[in-house]
């Protein structure tokens, strides 16, 4: 823990400290440590924490996007890009995308990963992405336990934009070859499942390869539900 004074915290801010005490009047402050009636402390990390919940994220134009703005347009840009898809989606399988863009959005990440697409599969109920990874072994907790350890919240100070990745897009892309290859004539979660092991990028694929799915385990136990051609 790294103490600041008012002084200090006045010096780092470029404030006075008659500016720092009115922060503190009106509860707009860094969380602080009252030692005695004058003596207060700050923590350098809970400061910091601070200031990056109190940054701007510009739209267009230069003004301020707020959290609702920020939320329409990231499903406007989901929309736009299961429209570009051929194929017609299942309910679950939209869900999925859905999913992953709250988590990632919730996450404070401006980007939908496929680590996020995955965490939609496993939480989307009665999805037949989630059947098969579970009939492979790979437990839910499992999966949301590896994302924890590789990425790093926010903690919620700030709300992502959570537009898709270019890894995503590959995914959305891998979907639709895959339910094509198979004879299928809709994209549903299990493509999406499939395309992420096709694409072969991203923490989503790290997370299905640490858990050792593979390719073949994942088609293998796919024709054991549904019909797949080739």
């Amino acid at each position: 823990m790294q103490l600041m004074s008012i002084e200090d915290l006045a010096a780092y801010l470029g404030d006075s400290k008659r500016t720092i005490y009115k922060y503190i009047a009106s509860g707009d402050c860094p969380p602080y440590i009252r030692i005695t009636a004058k003596n207060i402390k700050f923590d350098r990390a809970d400061v910091d924490a601070w200031l990056e919940s109190k940054k701007v994220r510009p739209g267009p134009g230069g003004k301020e996007m707020s959290e609702v703005s920020i939320v329409e347009k990231g499903k406007a840009a989901l929309k736009n890009a299961v429209r570009k898809t051929t194929l017609p989606w299942t309910p679950r399988a939209y869900a999925v995308l859905e999913k992953s863009q709250k988590q990632a959005r919730e996450d404070g990440c401006d980007l939908v990963g496929t680590e996020h697409v995955l965490l939609g599969i496993v939480s989307v109920e009665d999805c037949l992405g989630a059947t098969i990874l579970k009939n492979l072994g790979a437990d839910p907790a499992e999966c949301s336990e590896l994302y924890e350890k590789s990425c790093r919240s926010t903690g919620g100070k700030k709300t992502g934009r959570a537009r898709l990745s270019e890894d995503t897009e590959r995914v959305i892309q891998c979907a639709e070859q895959q339910a094509a290859e198979w004879g299928h004539e809709y994209i549903g979660a299990e493509h999406l499942l499939a395309g992420i092991l096709l694409a072969g990028k991203g923490l989503g694929f790290q997370i299905l390869t640490d858990l050792g799915i593979t390719r073949e385990a994942m088609r293998e136990e796919t024709t054991k539900l549904i019909v797949c051609k080739g």
